[in-house]
């Protein structure tokens, strides 16, 4: 599960980080960021990374419509190539969500903050439905997987985070390799990782 993550990092520094060609667009939320909101997201267009700002949480326009209240955050990777729901969209429109960090909740309901040891901003696997002539907005679901050994204690899914180095890999939409992008879909090493109790800060959009 992934409810709520955190992006402080501006356009810049994701753009550096993500290897983005096109900087001239704001990021639609930043601070803490929240189901519902739009989101800084990497999607790749015409052979080039370009910033994206999609709506977390989607329900794909062929379903009954009684499921369209439904928000849907999050896709479990063990079923990501075979559900009807989220298939089409793990084949053709694979991105990425730009994040500096995410939290997670103790048995004992204390949050912690995770993020990465280098400080540096992070790529969370997602699929993204786009948008539709009814205005229905670009959104997007986050991949989770097991948890590694930092999270385990507390939940038993976490975000599945794509290291740098296969970033490019997984947002190639013009190629499908089930094999290759399932490979991917793994607990992030605990070793790169770090986690400290949270300091809420005031909600910002």
């Amino acid at each position: 599960m992934c409810g709520r993550f955190v992006l402080i990092s501006d356009v810049g520094k994701i753009a550096g980080e993500f290897a983005v060609s096109d900087i001239n667009k704001t990021l639609a939320s930043t601070g803490d960021i929240y189901p519902g909101q739009n989101c800084a997201c990497i999607i790749k267009e015409e052979a080039k990374n370009v910033l994206a700002n999609l709506h977390w949480g989607f329900s794909p326009r062929w379903i009954k419509q009684k499921m369209q209240d439904k928000l849907l955050i999050n896709a479990r990777a063990e079923t990501l190539a075979d559900k009807p729901t989220f298939r089409d969209a793990f084949q053709r429109r694979r991105c990425l969500i730009a994040a500096d960090g995410f939290y997670e909740w103790s048995a004992e309901k204390k949050p912690f903050y995770l993020y990465m040891q280098n400080k540096k901003p992070f790529g969370l696997a997602g699929i993204y439905e786009p948008a539709a002539a009814d205005d229905t907005l670009a959104s997007f679901v986050i991949i989770t997987t097991e948890p590694n050994e930092l999270i385990a204690a507390m939940h038993k899914r976490m975000p599945v985070i794509i290291p740098a180095a296969q970033r490019s890999l997984w947002l190639d939409n013009s190629k499908y390799d089930p094999g290759k992008l399932l490979s991917l879909l793994i607990p992030y090493p605990a070793a790169e990782m770090a986690m400290r109790p949270a300091e809420f800060t005031a909600r910002r959009i």
